[in-house]
């Protein structure tokens, strides 16, 4: 019996060893296989007899804005490769063409939380982008992100495009956001876009960063300010950066009312502004024009969301007369005054002498007396050789005048929208 029980186990062994060892040559069967194919691949690819301009370039037109390169954290979903790592894995060919295009490893979307060493790997991306201008976006949780921040950082003379998102909701960790990252930034004398994203609320932000990123990136064309609110510690920026360069400010999409901190605009001085779109959340309408006094920009276009106080109309007009340049103005949500003190204004030729098109959001029939239709249509009128689109929400029903004055201007090539989301009174 004994013996039979130790021949079994024996037997056992032997086939247990026997399997380790198939195993072993089909592991090894299938890394010559894959080589293989590799091989195969490059003698069969289009893409590999093509001179190198050309599949660089078809490289290059495949990227998505940002590739995200992200070794996600122990516990996290998986996401997938960016797409200059999966070029890497296709053949031999495609391989040497990918690490021979500098241009292929120049945007990045990095997602916190990351895995431990996640830094090496990104220290080799750079690399690869050698001296070309960088586009980096990290998002998620920024707090004990020294490491990772440090490298971006210390990459800042090649920052072309840089966004900063603290848009992730903790409801355990610190409201305060460290634009930063833990680490220190340097000047960023290449940096042409700036964007800074939130969530409402939900976060605070220190004012002082932001100033201290703009007045490093001297050569910064855009800076966008979305979802950020509240902003404090402004006043601890004891100087006020002069960007000569930065044509657009944006405290939210032009697209709905910003809702951004505003204050910011107490701080800068921007002398070639071109766009502006200001939530008057925080920033007072006296504030904004000490500001257009103090920039004195060839503003051309100027969005104003609704604020949380009702707004000076008087004083936002006096804003207005510092902006002879303007061609689109767009307002969100105005007060009960605003609308006739505007039209009023608009009879004067030299009010806004350049102005194209003109959109009010979220107007209600007792923000436009009936006096003033008429008004609206004097000042259309005098307009209608400049003035390109009128657009007027309502929240209510048609307005107690007579749209076919309207028609006329829109027959004579004026486009004329006065009406609700869904339905232009003009056309219906």
């Amino acid at each position: 019996m004994s013996d039979s029980v130790a021949e079994l186990r024996a037997r056992i062994q032997k086939l247990s060893s026997e399997i380790e060892l198939q195993k072993k040559l089909l592991t090894k069967l299938e890394h010559d296989k894959f080589l293989a194919q590799r091989q195969l691949n490059a003698v069969l690819d289009p893409v590999a007899r093509l001179p190198l301009e050309i599949s660089s370039e078809i490289f290059l037109r495949c990227l998505p804005p940002l590739p995200a390169l992200n070794l996600p954290a122990s516990g996290t979903r998986r996401r997938p490769h960016p797409l200059p790592i999966l070029l890497l894995n296709i053949c031999n060919a495609w391989t040497t063409i990918a690490l021979s295009i500098p241009d292929l490893w120049t945007a990045i979307d990095i997602i916190f939380p990351c895995a431990e060493g996640f830094q090496e790997v990104l220290q080799t991306w750079l690399q690869r982008a050698r001296n070309r201008p960088l586009s980096i976006s990290f998002r998620g949780d920024l707090y004990g992100r020294s490491a990772v921040a440090g490298i971006i950082w210390q990459h800042g003379r090649q920052l072309r495009n840089l966004e900063i998102c603290a848009d992730t909701e903790d409801e355990e960790g610190d409201k305060v956001i460290d634009l930063f990252g833990g680490a220190i930034p340097g000047p960023l004398p290449m940096l042409e876009t700036l964007a800074i994203r939130g969530l409402i609320d939900m976060q605070e932000f220190h004012g002082s960063q932001i100033l201290q990123l703009l007045r490093l990136a001297p050569n910064v064309v855009e800076c966008i300010i979305h979802g950020v609110s509240p902003v404090w510690y402004i006043a601890l920026q004891s100087q006020m950066p002069v960007l000569s360069n930065l044509r657009r400010l944006l405290f939210g999409p032009c697209t709905e009312s910003p809702k951004s901190d505003d204050d910011l605009l107490k701080r800068l001085s921007l002398p070639t502004l071109e766009t502006l779109s200001v939530s008057l959340r925080y920033v007072s309408s006296d504030k904004l024009f000490s500001f257009l006094e103090r920039s004195s920009p060839p503003l051309q276009e100027l969005v104003v969301g609704g604020g949380h106080e009702p707004r000076d109309s008087f004083r936002l007009q006096e804003c207005l007369r510092l902006l002879p340049s303007l061609t689109r103005f767009k307002v969100w949500f105005p007060d009960s005054d605003f609308a006739p003190i505007l039209f009023t204004a608009l009879v004067d030729s030299s009010f806004l002498p350049n102005l194209r098109n003109l959109t009010i959001h979220n107007l209600t029939q007792l923000h436009i007396p009936e006096s003033s239709w008429g008004t609206l249509l004097r000042a259309l009128s005098a307009r209608r050789t400049q003035l390109q689109a009128v657009r007027l929400e309502l929240r209510d029903g048609p307005p107690p005048v007579d749209m076919a004055l309207f028609r006329e201007l829109v027959d004579g090539g004026m486009q004329i929208y006065i009406g609700t989301e869904e339905l232009n009174f003009i056309v219906a």
